[in-house]
């Protein structure tokens, strides 16, 4: 940061770290393998392990997260510009927003790589070893039931957090925040839903991806934008801080 403004450079990574994750996401989630019934262990295993590209995909998915998280960095460091609750909220949300690094991390460890090994060892295992094989498997599925739940669960609490920071700020107009907490709101209750039910078909799911991936576009614009004019902090001052806008 530079003293009383947005550093410029840091907006511009954090918009292009946006922009590479909403197209690393849609990429890796139309090449993951999702004609089966996912929560029909025997079908969903074998059709994993058909796929050739199962840990490329998941990779591309714990990569396209991480983008986010280092996108919501730069947000994070334009409204510490600010002394009010704006900043105060935020810096939560940047906690928050590391803890949903690591439990991504970890999800796509026991779901991209864990568990294609164990569908790979069933399918491939002898007659008299497939029971203990496939029981293998169905425990790293359940493993990775839980972990997604939690892991989609913080996403939804990093989202609302820093929508409530930038709604409690004068930095950004006040409907982006709203975009943004509302986002965090779907994948909460993504994450809170697939605890209970596993993964079945959901709304909020389809509704949280997409208010992140709109959410992130127009904080790119947002970003972008505010790197090319100095942001001017001027709390001290006692006067407003200039808007970001997306027009």
């Amino acid at each position: 940061m530079i003293a009383g403004r947005v550093e410029p450079m840091t907006a511009r990574i954090g918009a292009m770290m946006l922009l590479l994750a909403v197209i690393v996401l849609v990429i890796s989630t139309e090449l993951h393998p999702a004609h089966e019934n996912p929560m029909d262990n025997p079908a969903v295993f074998r059709e994993y392990a058909q796929s050739n590209l199962w840990i490329a995909v998941h990779l591309g998915q714990l990569l396209g997260f991480l983008l986010v998280i280092g996108g919501l960095v730069a947000v994070y460091y334009s409204l510490a510009t600010r002394r009010d609750a704006g900043a105060a909220v935020a810096r939560f949300g940047l906690a928050a927003a590391l803890t949903t690094g690591a439990a991504f991390t970890i999800l796509q460890a026991v779901d991209g790589i864990a568990l294609k090994r164990a569908v790979d060892a069933w399918v491939s295992a002898p007659p008299d070893q497939q029971v203990a094989a496939f029981a293998a498997a169905e425990a790293i599925r359940w493993i990775e039931i839980g972990v997604n739940s939690l892991a989609f669960s913080l996403v939804g609490l990093t989202l609302l957090l820093f929508g409530i920071a930038m709604a409690l700020s004068n930095l950004y107009p006040r409907w982006v925040g709203a975009l943004g907490a509302a986002a965090g709101l779907a994948n909460l209750i993504r994450g809170v839903g697939v605890s209970y039910q596993g993964f079945v078909p959901s709304i909020a799911a389809l509704v949280g991806l997409a208010l992140l991936a709109l959410w992130a576009l127009v904080m790119v614009v947002l970003l972008w934008r505010g790197s090319t004019r100095p942001v001017i902090a001027e709390v001290a001052e006692g006067l407003p801080a200039p808007v970001l806008t997306a027009g």
